[in-house]
């Protein structure tokens, strides 16, 4: 996030509101946080999978506004949505915004600034968070599901875009490509090496 400012103050009014259809910005609004810094809420809150991609709450949101497990869910998204910092450092959440910077410049590519500005949005929620109390069941590992938060191939951690809108997570995007063939039905061996050795010869 562009700022952490309001990071707690929004996480505690989410808490005492009724769930929302979808937590968009007029949800926010009505919460009482205006601020354009505030909306990245959204994004953070979609790559720790307690939103999904349209911002409708998951079953981790629900579990979240229940103030008996708060901070633990918030502690186990935490783990999943980060597990590759996790790998890196089994007790992220205890290292400082200095100390966690370097990983985050390191993973993305980014400068200094904006390098710190994730490491600070980690730092804020698990400040939030309490890791001593996880719920039993175990984590959703990142996936293709809803509840998977930032998705198979991770993009960048939220925090440098201060908007939910184009620009995504302020990192490259990744692609890949899948080819299908469909091969002829025949017995004949050299149609097979032909068609092959065209393939290598137009993808270089």
């Amino acid at each position: 996030m562009p700022s952490n400012k309001n990071l707690h103050a929004i996480l505690d009014a989410a808490q005492h509101a009724a769930v929302p259809e979808s937590f968009s910005y007029e949800f926010l609004r009505d919460l009482g946080f205006t601020s354009s810094n505030d909306r990245s809420i959204i994004k953070v809150l979609k790559y720790l999978g307690m939103l999904d991609a349209s911002g409708r709450p998951q079953k981790s949101y629900r579990d979240f506004v229940d103030h008996t497990k708060t901070k633990s869910v918030l502690a186990q998204r935490l783990k999943a949505a980060y597990d590759d910092l996790y790998l890196s450092h089994k007790k992220a959440h205890e290292k400082s915004v200095e100390e966690l910077k370097g990983w985050f410049r390191s993973k993305t590519g980014k400068g200094d600034a904006v390098a710190y500005k994730m490491a600070a949005t980690f730092k804020g929620l698990a400040s939030y968070a309490d890791f001593t109390k996880e719920p039993k069941e175990a984590p959703t590992h990142p996936g293709a599901k809803p509840e998977s938060g930032h998705g198979g191939e991770s993009p960048p951690p939220p925090g440098s875009n201060g908007d939910d809108g184009g620009g995504g997570f302020g990192g490259t995007v990744g692609l890949v490509y899948r080819l299908e063939i469909h091969l002829p039905d025949t017995q004949n061996i050299e149609t097979y090496r032909a068609i092959f050795k065209a393939m290598k010869e137009e993808l270089g």
